[in-house]
């Protein structure tokens, strides 16, 4: 096999994990919907959406159509700050954090399926090449962009 076919397998592979069923719940919940959740839920008390933006390296315009879609589904809450009414709060529900559970539950449960399937030497061995994946892209995303990412 030559490189050109490797780099397409590789980019196949790519393409295929992200496209199995969990894969598409996991990019669904990448519209930023799961990473705001999980910013809310590590951070505990109340956040301005202005961090939320800069947590999540998002506009303030996405950040405010993610807050709608979470409030109406009663996953988040804002509120207005007494002491300055400029100011509005987000916090995660109960029924966000019931959510969360029930998200991070069945990741497990299929975490665990796969690495029965596989076996705990092919799991540890993809969890190293992933992360060697990560690294070596990150790298050149670093070079493409002079060391300022």
């Amino acid at each position: 096999m030559d490189q050109t076919e490797r780099e397409e397998r590789l980019l196949a592979s790519i393409r295929q994990l992200v496209s199995c069923e969990e894969g598409r719940s996991c990019m669904a919940a990448s519209r930023g919907e799961l990473c705001l959740l999980l910013h809310l839920k590590r951070r505990g008390d109340p956040v301005l959406p202005g961090e939320l933006s800069e947590a999540m390296s998002v506009s303030a315009a996405r950040v405010a159509r993610l807050l709608n879609t979470l409030e109406d589904r009663d996953l988040i809450r804002r509120s207005m700050d007494p002491a300055d009414r400029r100011k509005v709060f987000v916090r995660l529900t109960e029924q966000g954090e019931r959510h969360l559970k029930v998200v991070y539950g069945r990741a497990h449960e299929r975490a665990s399926a796969v690495i029965e399937a596989l076996g705990a030497e092919e799991t540890e061995a993809f969890i190293r090449i992933a992360a060697k994946i990560v690294d070596i892209s990150r790298s050149l995303s670093t070079e493409d962009t002079g060391g300022q990412e």
